[in-house]
């Protein structure tokens, strides 16, 4: 990725947290992995902005990335339980997860329909699911045949 481009002078961070103590140049360039959640993009951008003589920011995360994240959010504050699918490894559906969380105590990450635990439905009104940008249909398709026949 674009890290090998810059050689020895670039650092891989997921939070604030892991930026103090790196020294850093009076110049900074920030570039965002394209399905990083933009909260903590965000904070990045704030922490080192006022710290450095020039920041550069380079957005690049992608629009579908941010109308998954919003939709998930929007659904995980109505839902009772939350399936995100995807790749348990997947930066997409890792950060899909963690926004339904946060509003939704019974979200699951799942990479398939047999990952499911059939209690995780029991007096549940409403399921939402969601599913990182590149998970196969047929896929998505299985877990919510499972589902309609779980409940």
């Amino acid at each position: 990725g674009v890290k090998s481009y810059a050689q020895n002078r670039a650092y891989v961070v997921e939070n604030v947290e892991e930026l103090e103590g790196l020294h850093l140049k009076d110049k900074v360039a920030i570039v965002a992995q394209t399905t990083r959640r933009i909260e903590e993009y965000l904070k990045i951008t704030d922490y080192l902005i006022p710290r450095h003589k020039e920041v550069r920011v380079f957005n690049t995360i992608c629009n579908a990335t941010f109308d998954n994240q919003d939709a998930i959010r929007e659904l995980s504050k109505e839902a009772d339980v939350i399936i995100v699918i995807g790749g348990k490894n997947s930066s997409n559906t890792k950060q899909l997860h963690s926004i339904a969380k946060s509003n939704c105590s019974d979200s699951y990450l799942i990479e398939c329909a047999d990952d499911m635990d059939a209690s995780w439905f029991d007096k549940k009104e409403l399921c939402g699911i969601s599913a990182g940008a590149s998970t196969p249909d047929w896929i998505i398709r299985e877990v919510v045949e499972r589902i309609e026949q779980i409940v």
